[in-house]
């Protein structure tokens, strides 16, 4: 049996960015997704954010930060 890598997953890093999502949220990556570049753009259609340093948000935790 041969295992090979399926792709990248990214998680939120939370509204605060300080501790994980409570939303347990990740990209779902799309098949042809290989690189966490590609994942990240997958995440961007589904209107993720990223923020300075690097950080990803769901759309869930941008929800709760533009309260």
């Amino acid at each position: 049996m041969t295992a090979r890598p399926l792709g990248v997953e990214i998680a939120c890093d939370g509204p605060t960015g300080h501790y994980d999502c409570p939303h347990n949220a990740a990209i779902r990556a799309q098949f042809t997704s290989r690189t966490a570049r590609q994942v990240r753009a997958d995440g961007r259609r589904d209107g993720w954010r990223a923020r300075p340093g690097g950080l990803d948000i769901c759309p869930d935790c941008v929800k709760e930060t533009t309260r």
